[in-house]
């Protein structure tokens, strides 16, 4: 109806007809196209081992920073995270800068352009390599790296990795730290991963009596201990006996069993050994890494906690049995540094397993077996109920026992 003069209204009755058609948003449009990510962020370490990826993972749940992700896929040397937008590739780059030592390479790929309307359309890649270096290596650095960091012997042992590799001299107990561009600039090369580890058992351990005269370095206190291999049947004679100089004086006692590096029996490249003779002094017969609890039994099935896992799809291959075993064996060696160290332990969340089983004593009735053990207090646990469920109800994320290992894709 419609006014045409004053109090004179005009009214015409007609038929509408309305249709009604299924249309889709843009992101479901996507779904249905091979191009349904914009980002993609592709993080790799050169090492035949994944304990970095399965830290970084919780780094990741811990700071919610999967909360966008799209898709994550698993690769035989690292992980590709999938995003909708160029600014989340770009944000999760920016929290590996932070918390490991990366360098990477950004790349683009036109998919699309409209020359009237002036728009293009592109793919994002972020290529980000972690330093090689890992916790509890033996690192050898070259002349350049050791003259720069006041003539530090060339031979460390890496205690830490965040942003930085922390690095300590057992000997001098001097502590370096190399950030990612200069970690780059000169890479170090590893002379002794944690496959090489031996035990031995503290025969005994010898600190100053005057606390003025003792060596210490953050929480490290210098001390020479007294080893011998931790093998049945061996002879305790001047042969089988090692002699060094360790920054775990403070943690070892006589009786204890610790892991270490046996230089005198490792086998060492030619590069290694060509940095190694610029080293002021004779070489340490053995470098202890950290104190070890091998009658400890049941580890997996007596724990307390458990920690989430992101959903990821799994890479094509052939040899996918023998990977899942490796994985298997790294997820526990990643899970028993959680729970011998609190400084580790304080950077993810733990979440308080509800079917732990109370530990049964050996059949020998031994009480002190392994005492010493870092035992975590309940408090340090998240109960899941209270915990961050808005995390927990995401489509890319699933709890998964500590023991246990996801099945493959």
């Amino acid at each position: 109806q419609k006014e045409v003069f004053n109090n004179a209204t005009v009214e015409q009755t007609f038929v509408v007809e309305f249709v009604v058609a299924n249309l889709q948003c843009p992101d479901c449009q996507k779904s249905y196209t091979e191009h349904t990510w914009e980002s993609v962020v592709q993080v790799r370490q050169k090492v035949r081992h994944k304990r970095t990826f399965f830290w970084l993972e919780q780094l990741l749940i811990k700071h919610n920073m999967a909360h966008n992700v799209i898709n994550i896929r698993d690769q035989p040397d690292g992980l590709d995270f999938y995003f909708s937008s160029k600014s989340l590739g770009q944000h999760l780059v920016n929290f590996l800068e932070s918390v490991v030592p990366i360098r990477h390479k950004f790349s683009k790929k036109l998919i699309t352009q409209d020359d009237h309307s002036n728009t293009y359309r592109y793919k994002y890649t972020w290529c980000c390599e972690i330093a090689q270096v890992c916790r509890g290596d033996l690192v050898c650095l070259n002349k350049r790296m050791c003259a720069s960091m006041g003539g530090i012997s060339p031979l460390l042992l890496c205690y830490k990795v965040s942003n930085t590799v922390m690095m300590i001299d057992p000997v001098t107990m001097q502590r370096v730290q190399v950030n990612a561009k200069a970690y780059f600039r000169d890479p170090p090369l590893v002379a002794c991963n944690r496959k090489m580890l031996r035990e031995f058992v503290v025969v005994d351990i010898e600190t100053p009596n005057d606390p003025d005269d003792e060596v210490k370095a953050g929480n490290f206190l210098q001390g020479e201990a007294t080893l011998m291999r931790d093998e049945g049947g061996a002879k305790e004679d001047d042969e089988n006996q090692y002699v060094c100089v360790t920054h775990l004086a403070h943690q070892l006692n006589a009786g204890d069993t610790c892991s270490g590096y046996d230089l005198r029996a490792a086998n060492l490249g030619d590069d290694v050994v060509t940095r190694l003779r610029s080293r002021k002094g004779d070489m340490p017969e053995v470098v202890i890494v950290k104190k070890s609890f091998p009658n400890r039994k049941n580890r997996a099935r007596t724990r307390k906690f458990k920690l989430k896992k992101l959903n990821k799809e799994g890479a094509d291959g052939n040899n996918r049995k023998r990977d899942q075993d490796r994985m298997e064996s790294d997820y526990e060696m990643f899970v028993n540094d959680l729970e011998e160290d609190p400084e580790l332990r304080a950077e993810v969340n733990l979440y308080r397993r509800n079917d732990v089983k109370n530990a049964k004593k050996q059949e020998d009735g031994s009480d002190d077996e392994d005492d010493g053990f870092p035992e975590i207090d309940m408090s340090e646990l998240i109960d899941e109920m209270s915990g961050n469920m808005r995390i927990s109800e995401k489509k890319n994320l699933v709890v998964e026992d500590s023991k246990m290992m996801p099945p493959p894709s």
